[in-house]
């Protein structure tokens, strides 16, 4: 039986990248429905793709399909993309099938919030970073990645849950600490300064919902968090409420497809 919410966002899938993870996204889709879906960016990792660093899986070609027969049953899907996956926001204002493209979106709640959905990584140019160190962190964050695999390869032998090596150390180095703080605090000046009251982006592959801003206006930040590593997504309940929700169960694969087919 599959929870039913009002909106769900998922972000950086990175479908195409050797650290994607599209069985346990699929396993999620197939108990987890909505009446609007957002895909928040970097749902494709062309990137990886065009520099031959990436792989196309028989599991990226299964979840693609099962996106495709959602896409026939949700109401509204909404794809805003990310920089990995830019190439499709010059199809912006366009439909693939029935799956909407828009550069940024606007979702209203049902307590009638009004929340400024956008892929993110235009937050990230607002921030001052030593492009030494940010080279050397982006490229220890994918060698953690590679590290996870492995580790949860076996942690899955035993029956043990998804754990993220990459989310234990990031939240421990205080200089990934902070540029993640920072990343967060400009969110919110700029939802701020827009008029909204929150914003649902993704873009740093950390899971979050808090409140900022101070003074007379709080802002909601929500964060989607990633399906490389966090496997968390953001939903809207039936009240308007926002809940930030993690999926670290092995996927059952075999019923995947006919749970969606059948819903």
């Amino acid at each position: 039986m599959s929870n039913r919410y009002r909106a769900l966002w998922i972000s950086d899938v990175h479908l195409g990248s050797r650290d994607s993870e599209p069985q346990r996204l699929a396993d999620f889709l197939a108990q987890n429905r909505a009446d609007t879906v957002y895909l928040v960016g970097d749902i494709f990792d062309m990137k990886a793709l065009a520099q031959g660093k990436g792989s196309w899986c028989q599991s990226s070609s299964l979840l693609l399909g099962m996106l495709s027969e959602l896409s026939s049953k949700t109401p509204e899907i909404i794809y805003v993309p990310g920089n990995h996956d830019a190439p499709m926001r010059s199809w912006a204002g366009k439909r693939l099938g029935n799956i909407r493209v828009e550069r940024e979106w606007v979702h209203t709640a049902e307590d009638g919030k009004r929340y400024w959905v956008t892929h993110g990584d235009q937050f990230e140019h607002q921030i001052k970073v030593n492009p030494i160190s940010y080279h050397i962190g982006d490229q220890s964050y994918y060698f953690m990645l590679r590290m996870n695999r492995w580790i949860n390869y076996w942690r899955g032998r035993f029956d043990l849950p998804w754990w993220s090596l990459a989310n234990h150390v990031k939240n421990r180095v205080h200089a990934a600490r902070r540029l993640m703080n920072s990343f967060e605090e400009v969110a919110i000046r700029e939802t701020g300064a827009r008029g909204f009251d929150g914003v649902i982006c993704g873009h740093i592959h950390r899971a979050a919902i808090r409140e900022g801003g101070g003074g007379a206006r709080s802002v909601t930040y929500a964060n989607c968090g990633d399906w490389v590593d966090s496997m968390s997504a953001v939903v809207e309940k039936h009240d308007g409420s926002l809940d930030l929700l993690h999926w670290h169960r092995a996927p059952k694969l075999a019923s995947i497809m006919t749970e969606v087919v059948a819903a």
